[in-house]
């Protein structure tokens, strides 16, 4: 099983009334929801783990992963808020606002962690890594992962999130990228992050390195080298929860050539990277042409070119 954990947050899409009043759509969403929602469409078993809301909106997240296939039975509750992000459209990327202050996602501490005996991979990522306490559990918990299971870390950075924390999870970063054996970076996360070479995390324990640029596809580095794989045109409708979606198809496709493991992840050809990297850009791609984060079944890719 793959453990996604992070956050599970209600998007507000932009959307309309019936005589044509702009209004918000509450649909479900969030980094860590959004890729386990990906990997069971994939015919991944997956897990969740983060803080969800005794309220409505929490309510709505458990129903709806558990629709999903998603495993829940770790995720904690908390009678706090549900964290709300309303979503801007924005020409080639999306802007987001953010209500989160005191929410469950900020809730789990290190009493809350689950147990790892069935977990295979683990997945971390999005703003849960910004505020303690959550922030601190994600990291022991990744800790705990130890060198027999696979890590992957997407730090999917929002900036105007972070505020007075920024040194914190500066330095919080910089201890949970040497644990993770893959690392997805989107050109605007190297952007805040500084001058870090993406070869200079291979340095670590990491075998695979991802360098998401949008439209223009991925980069990928490993210790075969660097190779840019370009994405195929699409008619973009919305780009929130691509490189989620990346993320779960990439995880898959190392599932099924039998690489969900560091040692095999370490061992892996160059074809096996660079067929797992494809698979992902093509999984993106297809969830930028329907609004919301709305990650493709396998039967849907399989009828893509």
């Amino acid at each position: 099983m793959i453990l996604c954990c992070g956050e599970a947050v209600i998007d507000m899409l932009p959307d309309q009334t019936a005589d044509g009043a702009p209004a918000y759509r509450p649909v479900p969403g969030g980094a860590a929801l959004n890729s386990a929602i990906a990997l069971t469409r994939l015919g991944q078993p997956v897990g969740f783990f983060g803080g969800i809301s005794t309220d409505t909106f929490g309510q709505t997240l458990a129903t709806a992963m558990q629709a999903e296939g998603i495993d829940i039975t770790h995720a904690p509750r908390f009678e706090a808020p549900t964290t709300l992000s309303f979503i801007h459209p924005g020409a080639g990327t999306q802007g987001f606002s953010f209500y989160d202050i005191d929410s469950a996602t900020r809730q789990p501490g290190p009493l809350t962690l689950p147990p790892l005996d069935k977990m295979n991979a683990l997945l971390f990522g999005g703003i849960s890594l910004i505020h303690r306490p959550a922030a601190g559990a994600f990291e022991a918990l990744m800790q705990m992962a130890g060198p027999d299971r696979l890590v992957l870390l997407d730090p999917n950075i929002r900036p105007h999130l972070i505020g007075e924390t920024e040194e914190d999870y500066r330095k919080r970063l910089a201890r949970m990228l040497p644990m993770a054996d893959i690392v997805k970076l989107s050109d605007e996360d190297l952007d805040w992050l500084g001058p870090l070479p993406p070869e200079e995390l291979l340095s670590g324990r990491a075998s695979i390195v991802l360098r998401t640029h949008g439209a223009n596809g991925a980069t990928l580095h490993s210790r075969h080298g660097t190779r840019h794989l370009p994405a195929p045109k699409a008619n973009v409708i919305d780009t929130v929860g691509a490189g989620d979606t990346f993320n779960a198809a990439f995880l898959t496709a190392l599932t099924e050539t039998n690489h969900l493991s560091p040692r095999a992840l370490g061992l892996a050809s160059p074809d096996i990277l660079t067929q797992a990297a494809a698979f992902a850009i093509r999984a993106a791609t297809l969830s930028t042409t329907r609004p919301g984060a709305n990650p493709p079944t396998r039967e849907e890719l399989s009828c893509e070119p």
